[in-house]
């Protein structure tokens, strides 16, 4: 009886593991975005509104949809008080709401993280050829 029951906690443990994993594997997006608006990053954990560039374009945002739609999940681990990101990214949609992101740009041919912002654990890989697009909408 014992055995049965370590069996089925077991079996328990690995689909709630694998249950879990799975929510981090892709971004979501809220809504249709409105407009996407970029800043230097001062660091993890908060959103610097001091903000350089703005995308209200379709074309523009859609190939920041595509970017994000594309990412695939990771855990990592951050040191928020010696590391920061490059950018922020406030993603604003059509209905009210507001998503904060952290962008650690990877250079030409490399990839990139992005994270939820207060969520550095959980990040999003973004392709070298995404990466590369980016970079272009950013002008670096």
């Amino acid at each position: 009886m014992k055995k049965v029951l370590l069996l089925i906690f077991l079996v328990f443990c690995c689909v709630s593991l694998i249950a879990c994993q799975s929510e981090n594997e892709e971004m979501a997006l809220l809504d249709t975005i409105a407009d996407i608006l970029i800043s230097k990053s001062n660091g993890y954990g908060g959103l610097n509104e001091d903000y350089f560039l703005s995308f209200n374009q379709e074309e523009t945002i859609s190939v920041f949809e595509v970017i994000l739609k594309n990412t695939k999940g990771i855990s990592q681990t951050v040191d928020v008080t010696n590391e920061k990101p490059d950018f922020d990214i406030l993603i604003r949609y059509e209905d009210g709401n507001n998503q904060g992101l952290h962008l650690s740009l990877g250079n030409e041919g490399e990839e990139s993280v992005i994270t939820y912002i207060g969520h550095e654990r959980n990040g999003f890989i973004v392709s070298a050829k995404d990466t590369n697009e980016l970079r272009l909408l950013l002008g670096v």
